[in-house]
């Protein structure tokens, strides 16, 4: 029986609901980490992948797990602007961030703090034929960002799995859940499926409202 409620933590994971995703033929993953986003490689294996991360040690998991597939990288960080930042590097490589933790999300000081490249969607995806496109967002606080600078890019997806903080100001300064909504509202996404539901996040998925209609 699959367990969907953990009680302990007050977790509501669901990811079986990844079956319901409409069909792409490109798949982008925003914020890969050391280890990717397994389950939906394996999803679209057969489609075009596009990761983008700004860390040495994504660009390793590209170049040691991906070279069989048809997969490109970006090695950049992205925002809803051109220029660089830098990054908090923690031990836990998918918690490495551009914003300062705060005290409630705190695990411990960076293990390393980089000079990174930051660029739009739009803009590194613009001499890109990609087709009907599929978007992940795991960015650490900075997903609202991704989304502002992605407006053309977003007029050809099919959807957007978004790690969305909620609650708790989990990063200082952080975007309020009602502005994501709103964003994704302004162009013509609705929420759709919870994914999973955690303490400071949860990972939600919007697609168009005129395709829902159809």
């Amino acid at each position: 029986m699959t367990k969907y409620f953990y009680e302990e933590t007050g977790m509501y994971i669901d990811w079986n609901q990844l079956k319901n995703l409409p069909d792409i033929d490109t798949f982008i993953d925003v914020g890969v980490g050391a280890e990717g986003t397994p389950d939906l490689y394996e999803k679209f294996s057969e489609k075009k992948l596009v990761l983008i991360d700004p860390l040495d040690e994504a660009e390793k998991f590209y170049k040691e797990n991906m070279q069989e597939t048809d997969a490109i990288f970006f090695k950049t960080a992205l925002g809803d602007s051109a220029g660089s930042l830098q990054i908090n590097v923690e031990e836990n490589i998918g918690r490495s961030t551009i914003l300062d933790v705060s005290e409630i999300n705190f695990e411990g000081n960076p293990i390393d703090q980089r000079e990174i490249p930051v660029n739009t969607l739009d803009e590194i995806l613009k001499d890109h034929q990609l087709g009907k496109i599929g978007i992940k967002i795991d960015t650490e606080g900075y997903e609202l960002n991704v989304i502002l600078g992605s407006k053309k890019t977003l007029l050809n997806t099919k959807f957007v799995i978004a790690e969305v903080r909620h609650n708790h100001e989990s990063f200082k300064g952080v975007y309020k859940l009602h502005e994501f909504i709103s964003e994704m509202h302004s162009n013509g996404f609705v929420l759709t499926m919870i994914l999973t539901a955690k303490p400071f996040i949860a990972d939600l998925c919007f697609q168009p409202l005129d395709e829902l209609k159809s």
